[in-house]
């Protein structure tokens, strides 16, 4: 999966600190960033409850990692900006309770065993196109055996959490299609409160609501989308 320029920029100078008694993690998630993370929790005499996180997203076993570590530890998930991709797939639901500004986007773009989630970079689809079909053929069945496997950790990841496997990828379903490409500029897509419910992912508080998620962000687009209900998995 192809990083956008700005998430680039950030895994360079992803942030991990302790400020007001809170720990914060600024940037990309990062193994590296994640490490810092556990042992600066470690080190400190009185342990912090609450982890606030800013984060375009980043490697799906990273998240993961983050988001066992979070739960593991029983931290609360605050998001003042914005939580996208693998960040809100793992580490947002992982919280045992979720703060939000009333502008904050969890925002969502496609789960890690869909094709669709798959984008090559510049250099990659050049090599691509340079091999032969054969090649092209053997490297798309690695690629996708590779995304069944993680779509599948994925899918016990989000049930062990007891959330719905869907959270990721709902939003690529053919009824919303027309949603996400009304607008050029649509990063994703995210849900309401009583959504995010329906899906598993309860607790969330909105600091002075109502919450409009993105209002504040003049290049952050997302669509709201609705959930139909069924049964949640059982914890």
């Amino acid at each position: 999966m192809a990083l956008s320029s700005a998430a680039a920029a950030e895994k360079e100078t992803t942030q991990v600190f302790l400020s007001n008694g809170q720990l914060e993690y600024v940037g990309l998630l990062d193994e590296a960033a994640n490490q810092r993370l556990f042992a600066l929790y470690d080190s400190l005499p009185i342990k912090p409850t609450v982890l606030s996180i800013r984060s375009p997203g980043g490697e799906v076993y990273t998240g993961m990692q983050l988001g066992n570590w979070v739960r593991e530890h029983k931290l609360d998930v605050q998001v003042l900006e914005f939580c996208f991709s693998s960040c809100a797939n793992y580490v947002f639901p992982a919280g045992i309770h979720k703060i939000v500004s009333n502008f904050a986007v969890i925002g969502y773009h496609g789960g890690s065993g869909d094709p669709k989630h798959l984008a090559f970079d510049e250099a990659t689809q050049k090599m691509y196109d340079a091999m032969s079909p054969v090649e092209q053929k053997a490297l798309m069945d690695d690629i996708h055996k590779t995304s069944l496997a993680d779509g599948q950790r994925e899918a016990h990841y989000l049930q062990q959490l007891g959330v719905r496997t869907d959270i990721s990828s709902l939003g690529q379903a053919e009824q919303y299609a027309s949603l996400l490409k009304q607008n050029p500029d649509t990063a994703g897509w995210t849900y309401t409160l009583e959504d995010f419910a329906l899906l598993g992912v309860r607790d969330i508080t909105v600091i002075n609501p109502p919450w409009k998620p993105g209002a504040a962000m003049k290049r952050m687009v997302v669509v709201t989308i609705q959930v139909e209900q069924q049964a949640t998995p059982k914890q």
